[in-house]
């Protein structure tokens, strides 16, 4: 280990055991960071990048080995000092940005002294004064990195900063990551963004068995009427327009995508689609509110944690009497779950959650599907999987309408719209 290095890690191992049976979620990893420098780990979901930022911050225990952070040996923390611990020497930023934020305060009311013009280095002055939960989340991710950040902890560690964020808004959060590392603060970041893992001083590699990728499937061409209809929508916030006078419709066996960047308005179009929101003007058209008429997968999953992976994807059909006839099966080996079948979503990495959200929407094969971005917290390869699923939806003629920020979706869609400051086109 170097003598300077700001965190250490020797031999650690953690597993987690439950009714569902034992996971191992790190197996003997030894690494160090050194301090000024950003550390990357990275691996596909369900590695144990989460588990080992966790074990870093003190919010869960390894089993066996070594952990030690600006010199403290996490592992003999306790009580009063784990708690100084956290509060002095690390800023935990967790995967879902929602949840490192106060919903009912405003951003700068969470910002410490330097925070503010943090926050508007990373383009929220607009938002300051609103409350978090008002925020996109995009929106929502930079102001926790400004929050986390404007701690000024000296160990900084974040899940996925970049996952929910266009190009442009996640060039100015990697930029405040670099500025904090030349200011002799260390960074370690879980990440599956290359342009994050490609600037990183040092990057840790977290393996998981390797599956293949699910065959494509050939889809006929979209025909028939719309099936989802969205007609001249308009969804105001404080007299400001989030989606102006948007149309756009979706058909039978279709993949359409909504491409935007944050705070683009493409979630809020979603969720009034999805009948979640109320509009102030215009119309929308969908098949019905059931999960076998409109499926719908939120970026917040609404899984059970009481029901098993298998549990919650197969909801949908016993709510409806339905005989599964192996589709629960059958969605769990293509989105690469099979394996978690047993698992309590909390068992299970956030990738590992979207896919079964997904999954879930899928098995009662829904007349439409509204999904708002479903790749975003997967590896190359796991996103890989959503789009085969995806795809196979449409070919069985689902209408699929999909929002995502990431510009690359574009190559699996029939059709793309785009959505600029509430505006479709």
């Amino acid at each position: 280990m170097s003598p300077e290095a700001a965190v250490s890690l020797r031999d650690v191992t953690r597993t987690y055991r439950s009714p569902g049976g034992s996971v191992e979620a790190l197996h003997a990893v030894t690494a160090s960071i050194e301090s000024g420098t950003i550390g990357a780990l990275v691996g596909p979901s369900g590695s144990g990048k989460s588990t080992l930022l966790r074990i870093l911050g003190g919010m869960d225990a390894a089993d066996a080995g070594d952990v030690t952070v600006e010199g403290v040996d996490v592992r003999r923390l306790g009580g009063a000092s784990l708690r100084r611990f956290r509060r002095e020497t690390v800023a935990f930023l967790a995967q879902r940005a929602a949840s490192n934020l106060v919903p009912h305060l405003t951003v700068r009311e969470q910002l410490g002294a330097d925070g503010v013009e943090l926050a508007a280095r990373v383009g929220l002055r607009p938002r300051l004064d609103a409350v978090a939960s008002a925020l996109s989340g995009g929106e929502q991710a930079r102001a926790a990195l400004a929050v986390g950040l404007s701690r000024g902890t000296p160990v900084v560690l974040l899940d996925e900063p970049t996952a929910e964020l266009d190009d442009a808004a996640a060039a100015l959060v990697i930029g405040e990551l670099q500025h904090a590392a030349a200011d002799g603060r260390t960074i370690v970041v879980a990440t599956h963004d290359p342009g994050l893992v490609e600037l990183a001083d040092a990057r840790l590699e977290l393996t998981q068995h390797a599956r293949a990728a699910a065959p494509g499937q050939r889809r006929r061409a979209p025909s028939g009427d719309p099936v989802v209809v969205v007609d001249a929508l308009t969804k105001r916030y404080g007299g400001t327009a989030v989606v102006d006078r948007a149309s756009l419709d979706v058909r039978e066996g279709e993949l359409a995508v909504l491409l935007g960047r944050s705070g683009s308005g493409k979630s809020t179009l979603l969720m009034v689609a999805g009948g979640w929101l109320a509009p102030d003007e215009g119309a929308v058209a969908l098949p019905g509110p059931r999960w076998h008429e409109t499926a719908y997968v939120a970026q917040r999953f609404g899984l059970l944690p009481e029901l098993s992976v298998e549990e919650n994807v197969g909801l949908p059909l016993r709510l409806r009497e339905e005989r599964a006839d192996g589709r629960v099966e059958e969605l769990l080996e293509q989105l690469g779950l099979a394996a978690l079948a047993g698992r309590l979503p909390g068992e299970t990495s956030i990738g590992q959650q979207q896919r079964t959200a997904l999954a879930r929407a899928l098995v009662d094969r829904p007349v439409a599907l509204l999904a708002d971005e479903p790749s975003s917290h997967q590896d190359a390869g796991s996103a890989e999987l959503v789009w085969h699923a995806l795809d196979a939806a449409c070919a069985a003629g689902t209408a699929c309408l999909v929002a995502t920020h990431d510009e690359a979706a574009a190559i699996h869609a029939d059709r793309v719209f785009r959505i600029d400051d509430g505006r479709v086109s």
